[in-house]
């Protein structure tokens, strides 16, 4: 283990608890001495610290989120050094749940919680490609729905591990990353074109990464499900994706579909070009959503037929 309860870093920050572990590190709650707040710490596991290529995606996941501004996007606090030497990554503490342990109790939300969340979703990564950045991993276990007392529920997007930056509209070459960073991010919420390899997707492949993140949260479902990895690569290279209602077997609204169908599509060439484009999008999906049930419930006080 890389820390333990009561642990120091850098004289700053004491470690108080384990918030999660993952393949390659681990998140502490901390407390900032300076001042009493409470903060999120990420460091390396042992064994990931001896591997250049992951302490390189470490490093470069600071440089990344010191880029970005948005309160929909993890704060990036400060850096520091553990007992032993090693990089830690100073973060906002954030309460609350992710979006993946929300799903895994409600299964698919209804259609007004997924708007506030993907409003959230949607704003941030317009703010990080604003910074320059891509995020190329966008599933529900990289939003974390946070609470603070007396605000409302924000969608806030975390893990910018196997982001890319970008400059003067053109992708940085990393050369020394090139192994490592082939395929990246999650098979299921990935754009077709980044299974293919990453190093040359744009904002677009973010905008599929956030539709289908909207997708599965509607409908209980991916846009494309099976029992393997390469059985969902396969389906997602080879087919169109599904409509609502084919997923569902219930109907809805036209312009949703049309969102959807464009979101999702496997060519880059046919989604939205930026992110900012589908935001203004998702924003009319959801007026448009809300004007069909004030009508539907209309129609059920007066008594008139639906449709």
């Amino acid at each position: 283990m890389v820390l333990a309860a009561g642990d120091l870093i850098d004289q700053r920050y004491r470690v108080t608890e384990l918030l999660g572990r993952g393949g390659m590190g681990e998140v502490w709650a901390a407390v900032c001495l300076a001042d009493r707040r409470q903060v999120a710490i990420k460091v390396l596991l042992e064994r990931a610290s001896r591997k250049t290529d992951i302490v390189a995606r470490f490093k470069r996941e600071a440089k990344v989120a010191a880029r970005i501004r948005s309160p929909f996007v993890c704060a990036l606090l400060d850096t520091a050094r553990t007992p032993a030497g090693g990089l830690a990554l100073v973060f906002e503490y954030l309460r609350g749940e992710s979006l993946a342990d929300r799903l895994k109790k409600e299964n698919d939300l209804p259609f007004g919680e997924v708007d506030r969340i993907m409003n959230d979703v949607w704003q941030g990564i317009v703010d990080a490609h604003a910074a320059g950045v891509l995020h190329r991993d966008l599933k529900p276990g990289n939003i974390h729905l946070a609470r603070r007392e007396g605000e409302r529920e924000r969608a806030v997007i975390l893990d910018f591990g196997v982001s890319k930056i970008k400059k003067a509209a053109r992708l940085v070459d990393e050369p020394s990353l090139t192994m490592f960073d082939g395929t990246v991010g999650s098979f299921a919420y990935m754009a077709p074109e980044q299974v293919r390899g990453a190093a040359r997707v744009d904002e677009r492949a973010d905008v599929y990464g956030a539709g289908a993140v909207a997708f599965r949260a509607l409908t209980g479902h991916l846009p494309f499900e099976g029992v393997t990895a390469k059985m969902v690569v396969s389906l997602k290279m080879g087919r169109p994706p599904p409509s609502l209602e084919e997923v569902t077997g219930v109907r809805w609204p036209k312009v949703i579909e049309q969102f959807f169908a464009r979101t999702l599509a496997r060519g880059a060439s046919q989604r939205f070009a930026t992110a900012q484009e589908a935001q203004t999008s998702w924003q009319e999906v959801g007026a448009e959503m809300r004007r069909a049930r004030t009508a539907a419930a209309m129609r059920a006080r007066m008594g008139w037929p639906s449709g």
